[in-house]
């Protein structure tokens, strides 16, 4: 017992190490000038007056929170440090969060593997995530922020599968739902376990939990009316871009890249068509026979990722990085399921991952002078890639249908 959590210390102290050396790197630069402003920002005018029409404030509530500490760490206990007044510094700062995040995922995913298999399976399944080239990326080099929405999620899925407490799962999705408005495709697979498992008196509970919560965290940003808040900020957010695949490899990227999604087709605009498609799949996913099964652990965290990647390849409005949650869902369903061929779909789909975000990564940072080769070649066969990317997803969601088929009578 000792030598293996000697292991997972050994481990977790090299991804970490592994990380803060690439944070060193150059952030994106588009989102990460943002980051700095609302850090500084909230530091001085509080959160309460944050957000505002005469400046960009355009981010979900729940990372800036965070953005407020370390803008205040900043301010108020490192202003005479000479280290981090330079913006590759501050960055360390800013990026700490989210690589923390992901090695709290790590090791989320190695305890929930532990319980059921052995101490060499779920110390596979720790490094599988911990240094997966895709997360690591996404954190330590592109200073986005989905981790910690993550992190969230899988508290929410340990504690009502593991530790059967809804009301405290109901509680991390609506933390998760703070960070990053995507986490919302997971909301139904919740609502739908807590049915499940749970009497109606539950259901009440669990529901009203996860509106104090959403009402706690967005009362300091709109004291007067949080659940207006909620809405504007996520109206805002949707609104900001009408684009049909902002730089993401799905089924809208087969035909080009930040297209307008108000085009129609048939009379009907392809902002409408997206919510047409992903209801009709999202139907057969959930509620297609066998039924119960697919929210019976292992074979939820299975549900979870078919369901998260479709949101992404049928969805307008999506960039790259929102497929970042569906990663920790397919890993834990390829280990607790013994499944090589999810395995081997994990890391075909990290390393695709890993091409869709560099891709704005290296068009936007131009002073990088990286904007040649290769992300030109990506640029040039965007729809080829992004074809890939679906063809992929239907496969998925073939194996999904017949492997749950196979094994309804577990």
């Amino acid at each position: 017992m000792k030598h293996s959590k000697k292991k997972l210390l050994y481990l977790l102290c090299l991804a970490f190490a592994v990380r803060m050396m690439l944070s060193f790197l150059p952030a994106f630069e588009y989102d990460q000038n943002a980051f700095r402003f609302w850090s500084i920002r909230l530091a001085e005018l509080g959160p309460a007056q944050f957000y505002s029409k005469q400046a960009f404030t355009n981010n979900p509530v729940g990372f800036l929170y965070i953005l407020w500490i370390i803008g205040s760490i900043k301010t108020y206990l490192l202003s005479h440090s000479v280290f981090f007044q330079s913006n590759q510094h501050f960055d360390l700062l800013l990026k700490l969060p989210a690589n923390i995040a992901d090695l709290a995922s790590a090791v989320l995913i190695y305890l929930i593997i532990k319980r059921k298999f052995s101490e060499r399976s779920a110390l596979f399944g720790f490094t599988l995530y911990a240094f997966n080239p895709a997360i690591i990326s996404e954190s330590a080099v592109f200073g986005q922020y989905n981790g910690i929405a993550v992190f969230f999620l899988l508290l929410s899925t340990y504690s009502i599968l593991i530790k059967k407490a809804p009301g405290i799962s109901s509680c991390f999705a609506a933390i998760a739902f703070t960070f990053k408005p995507q986490a919302i495709v997971f909301i139904p697979l919740l609502g739908l376990l807590i049915i499940l498992r749970t009497k109606p008196l539950e259901w009440l509970r669990s529901f009203f939990i996860f509106l104090v919560t959403l009402f706690l965290i967005y009362f300091p940003f709109f004291p007067t009316n949080p659940f207006f808040g909620l809405l504007y900020v996520n109206q805002n957010s949707a609104g900001l871009f009408n684009c049909t695949s902002c730089f993401a490899f799905n089924f809208w990227g087969i035909f080009g890249n930040w297209q307008n999604d108000l085009q129609t087709f048939i009379t009907i605009p392809y902002v409408y068509w997206r919510i047409i498609f992903l209801f009709t799949i999202l139907t057969l996913i959930l509620f297609s026979k066998p039924f119960r099964l697919k929210f019976k652990s292992p074979y939820f965290y299975l549900t979870t990722a078919i369901t998260i990647m479709a949101s992404f390849m049928l969805l307008t409005r999506v960039h790259e990085r929102y497929l970042f949650l569906f990663f920790p869902f397919l890993l834990l369903a390829a280990t607790m399921l013994r499944s090589k061929i999810l395995i081997i779909f994990y890391f075909f789909m990290s390393g695709l991952y890993l091409l869709n975000i560099y891709i704005p990564y290296a068009y936007y940072n131009n002073r990088l002078q990286i904007t040649n080769l290769p992300v030109n070649y990506l640029i040039n066969n965007f729809k080829i890639f992004s074809l890939i990317s679906f063809l992929s997803f239907v496969l998925f969601l073939i194996f999904y249908f017949s492997y749950v088929k196979q094994n309804q009578n577990t």
